[in-house]
């Protein structure tokens, strides 16, 4: 039995008050972000737009908050931004134990734009902060009998056409606040599959990670040592991180459930516990401790100081492309996936670094000889036996334990001689012992296996599949095309060019592609399934249901091709035959929210399935589900930002079942654009006045921010082509072409417009858009249109310049730079093209001086302004050369090592520095002067150089080499190298090779720089 147990009190008697909810207005110092982005933006972000308005001016502004409380912890949820839990306060400890920014402080770090730091994040879709991370959600307050409190927060996302929504629970009587996240995927086809929880907690010197694990992988997927690392430094000590730049580790490699942060000089810290096959990634983020980090903690807060996030996700990492070379590639969406998971937040004191963290208690266990040493911080009231379990489950030792939350316990076990505690026994709850790193090792490969490594194209084709996961369509499509030229056809590729063509919405592609790979195997799965949809959609009704049938018997595909099958049956009204195939989809995956939402409708029109309880399930994972909303009110309440594409997404699923009615009904809810005007022009068909009406009210209706999206427009829209001659049903169809990778049936579209429009600029920037690959010229007329239809706005100025610039008409980009920065003298973005341009026209000295005025409000990774610094201070010192000006030259020099705050960019580590051009001009100037030891000084500085990976920059570290005697002209390739260049750089005749070779460095895609 234990031999001794100790309790300390550390708050009051057993609390038994419900949990309070409640909804509040408070003020916070904002500094607010503005100036929506009216063009269309590129294929990754589209149909979103950003947000480029940020200011160094505060104001106050009062926020909508949330506040879920009980007598230990009190959480605030900020709806309008997000959704975000803003705040979690241990009240028992009198502190936050999640980073609680003190102001609302937007900067330009999310793929939207605006971000604040801090608090917990739900990110959703494709990989960055989501899309709604800034804005309003949709969010309901509940209160439930046991005394819990929720609060639901949910949007849906345009990117992957998805939903989520998660739960923020606090119950009456615990110490930790939970999540339940539900995601689901309500199309037909595959979507992006990326979830991570972003958390901030504070730095500190003190601060650990408490990460089990013993290797970490980037995002691009190569794995490092964890926690000490080759150098012997613990990263998994806040302060050992003082090096290098800033740093991403998704740390693996062990069996664990849980992480945290702990901080030794408070005896504090925080966790985080879910099932780990609910969370198998968690990830550390740190900025940079030396000057490009610390210009972080001005920028996003004002006194609250640095922060750092630790974060958990359903993968291992936050892959990037790169990452499909590696064994951590990228996972998609199935269609009608539905997915949920929870996960426990909770803080801990008084018990030391904890070795295991539950919800039930934060655990300290040790070992004092053959006596098992417990220190236990309990998050629930324990009145529980306690048991001390070996590895077959046998007890060991056992007592009684009888703690409130938060009273800390400290008890001990005497062991026999040879036995190994492995687990504890708490009430229920089964806690992990084992104290080694060795016994928790997980022995799962982080390297890919060599041979197949060497099958380039078999990895090339892992590389386009999740380039198209990833929503890179574009670049999907042209590796695809290259891969089809190194291999022979095969029932993957084939599979990757069946969904590449259903994007283009080429649906004759589609089938023919998706038929080849079923002659390579008829019971494919997804080929079948693809083969199906095709089918549909070229009217083989026949092939879709023999594809939908034998798809079926894959139970992968199981559920998706039985809901098809009940839609087809719905459209040809035997609505008996529906429903059995609904019962069959929802067999193979119960949380299929079509199936749900059809099974639902057939009930409520056709009283089928009266034993079914669809909708009790839709209302507890999805209550804010469009469908219940509609068909029990008949009205859609939504506060999100997008709630119009929520309503749209909503009638368009009514419409693909022939519910015309029903979808009209719907839309009229939604905002009035072209778009919907078109969709209920369309709906409403069969009422020719209606039709009319709707028709031309989408005529005079404003094109503003509408980016349509969806493959079922594409045939709204040709519909309306035959009954309206308006140049919106044009540029709203070409968009959704240049989105569907099918930018030459824009271009052709918009080349036959008769009446263009006189006011709408976004439509000459689309037009430019689709021409600026293959006709320039054709491309800069049609901004220049744009700049004359809205002078007022600067974009189109600095696209402009862009594209003049790219031309290389640089006189005219010049003409054109110059007139927007002193229309726009505040705006850092229209200011760094002029920069840029003035290089571009060689008139370095302008470029100083624009340098020395502009105040760049910095955005995650900017160095462009300080590039061109550099690029101007080296230009202006090789001119003092040629002019042997050579204290002047070598004053530039100085200059260009410097690092100006105003341009956006803190001053890094040393050891990431890269002067190698400045030391490369430094030791001519020792040259010239004779300066022997001063010149052999800068070239072993320039060997000693890695952080370059440029073949010209290398090119002058070999040739510094072999004038420090130490290397041959044998070591680096020159082939792929200008001869001429290579040449003039071993005679050192600077003056023929010192332009040139700045171009390559910096501007290798531009016709001319210096």
């Amino acid at each position: 039995m234990a031999l001794w147990a100790l309790s300390t009190c550390m708050f009051g008697a057993m609390a038994q008050n419900p949990t309070q909810i409640t909804e509040i207005k408070k003020r916070y110092v904002t500094y607010p972000f503005s100036d929506p982005d009216p063009i269309a933006a590129a294929q990754k972000l589209y149909p979103y737009f950003r947000f480029d308005g940020f200011t160094s001016k505060a104001t106050e502004k009062e926020w909508t908050a949330v506040i879920l409380e009980n007598d230990y912890i009190r959480v605030q949820i900020m709806p309008e931004i997000g959704g975000k839990i803003w705040s979690a306060y241990d009240k028992v400890n009198k502190r936050d134990y999640i980073y609680n920014n003190g102001v609302v402080k937007f900067r330009d770090i999310a793929m939207r734009g605006p971000w604040t730091s801090g608090g917990i994040e739900a990110n959703y879709g494709i990989i960055g902060h989501t899309p709604n991370t800034s804005t309003p959600v949709d969010y309901l307050l509940r209160e439930y009998p046991d005394g819990s409190a929720s609060c639901f927060i949910h949007a849906f996302d345009l990117l992957s056409r998805s939903s989520w929504t998660l739960e923020i629970r606090l119950e009456k009587d615990k110490g930790y606040f939970s999540t339940r996240s539900f995601w689901s995927n309500s199309q037909a086809i595959e979507q992006p599959y990326y979830t991570w929880m972003n958390l901030g907690v504070a730095a500190g010197d003190d601060l650990q990670f408490l990460y089990p694990g013993n290797r970490y992988i980037g995002h691009d997927g190569d794995a490092h040592p964890w926690p000490m690392d080759e150098q012997g430094r613990d990263l998994s000590k806040y302060v050992e991180n003082a090096f290098g730049s800033s740093k991403s580790y998704h740390v693996l490699g062990a069996h664990s459930n849980a992480f945290g942060v702990y901080y030794k000089n408070r005896d504090y810290g925080m966790g985080r516990y879910a099932l780990r096959e609910d969370k198998l990634g968690k990830k550390i983020f740190l900025w940079s401790q030396a000057g490009d980090g610390q210009i972080w903690e001005k920028l996003l807060t004002d006194k609250s100081g640095q922060y750092v996030e630790i974060q958990s996700g359903r993968l291992f990492n936050q892959n990037v492309v790169s990452s499909s070379f590696t064994p951590f590639k990228q996972v998609g969406f199935a269609p009608y996936q539905s997915d949920s998971w929870t996960e426990y937040w909770l803080p801990f004191a008084g018990i030391g670094k904890p070795s295991a963290i539950q919800p039930s208690a934060a655990i300290e266990a040790k070992m004092a000889g053959n006596k098992l040493l417990l220190h236990i911080d309990p998050k629930r009231r324990l009145k529980d036996s306690i048991l001390v379990l070996d590895s077959l489950g046998a007890i060991l030792q056992g007592s009684f334990i009888q703690a409130q939350v938060a009273e800390v316990q400290e008890m001990g076990f005497e062991l026999k001689t040879g036995q190994r505690p492995y687990y504890l026994k708490i009430g229920k709850d089964y806690v992990d012992l084992r104290l080694s790193a060795a016994e928790k090792q997980l022995h799962r490969p982080a390297e890919i296996d060599p041979e197949v490594a060497a099958d380039s194209a078999q990895v090339k084709l892992f590389e386009v599949r999740d380039l198209i996961r990833f929503r890179q369509y574009e670049l999907a499509e042209m590796k695809l095309k290259e891969l089809m030229l190194m291999q022979r056809p095969s029932l993957p590729l084939y599979l990757e060019q069946a969904k590449l063509a259903w994007f283009k919405m080429n649906y004759q592609q589609c089938y023919d592609y998706a038929r080849q790979a079923l002659s390579v195997d008829a019971y494919q799965g997804e080929a079948n399934y693809y083969y199906g949809l095709a089918a549909l959609k070229i009217g083989r009704e026949n092939d879709a249901q023999d594809g939908f049938e034998v798809a079926s018997l894959d139970p992968a595909w199981r559920s998706a091709a039985y809901l098809q099958l009940a839609k087809y049956y719905y459209r040809i009204k035997q609505y008996e035959s529906a429903f059995g195939y609904s019962v069959r989809s929802l067999q193979a995956n119960g949380l299929n929210i079509d199936a749900l939402q059809l099974q639902c409708l057939l009930q409520l029109k056709y009283g089928l399935g009266k034993g079914q309880e669809p909708a009790a399930v839709l209302a507890e994972h999805d209550p804010f589900n469009t469908f219940m909303q509609f068909e029990t009110n008949k009205k859609i309440r939504s506060r999100q930002e997008f709630a119009s594409e929520k309503i749209m997404e909503l009638a368009v699923w009514y419409a693909d079942l022939n519910e015309y009615e029903r979808a009209a009904d719907v839309l009229v809810q939604a905002k009035q654009t072209p778009e919907t005007l078109c969709w209920l022009a369309w709906l409403t068909r069969m009422d020719p006045a209606a039709s009319q009406e709707w028709i031309a009210q989408a005529e005079v209706s404003s094109a503003a921010f509408v980016f349509p999206f969806r493959e079922e427009s594409e045939a709204i829209f040709q519909w309306m082509k035959e009954r309206s001659t308006s140049w919106k049903v044009d540029y709203l169809l070409a968009l959704l072409y240049r989105f569907r990778n099918q930018p030459q049936k824009g271009q052709q579209l918009l080349a036959n417009v008769q009446h263009e429009p006189q006011d709408f600029a976004a439509y000459y920037a689309l037009k430019s858009s689709l021409n600026a690959v293959d006709h320039i010229p054709l491309a800069v007329k049609e901004m220049q249109q744009a700049c004359r239809v809205a002078p007022d706005e600067w974009r189109y100025g600095l696209h402009l310049v862009e594209l003049q610039n790219q031309q290389a008409a640089f006189a005219g980009a010049l003409k054109n730079s110059t007139a927007y920065h002193k229309k726009f003298p505040d705006n850092y973005i229209l200011t760094l093209a002029h920069i840029r341009t003035l290089l571009l026209n060689r008139d370095y000295a302008s470029a100083e001086r624009e340098l020395q005025g502009v105040e760049i409000l910095p955005f995650e990774g900017a160095t462009e302004g300080h590039r061109y610094f550099v690029q101007a201070k080296l230009m202006l010192a090789y001119q003092y050369i040629l002019q042997k000006k050579y204290a002047e030259a070598s004053q530039k020099l100085q200059e260009s090592r410097l690092w100006p705050i105003n341009l956006g960019a803190g001053e890094p580590y040393d050891s990431e520095k890269n002067e190698l051009l400045a030391d490369w001009l430094s030791a001519y100037l020792k040259k010239q002067a004779s300066d022997q030891e001063g010149e052999q000084h800068l070239l072993k500085k320039i060997v000693a150089n890695k952080k370059t990976k440029n073949s010209y920059e290398l090119l002058l570290q070999q040739i510094a080499s072999e004038r420090l005697g130490q290397g041959n002209r044998g070591t680096l390739s020159t082939t792929t190298l200008n001869e001429s260049l290579v040449e003039h750089v071993r005679k050192d005749a600077l003056a023929q090779y010192w332009p040139e070779l700045i171009r390559k460095i910096y501007f290798e895609k531009d016709q001319r720089m210096f």
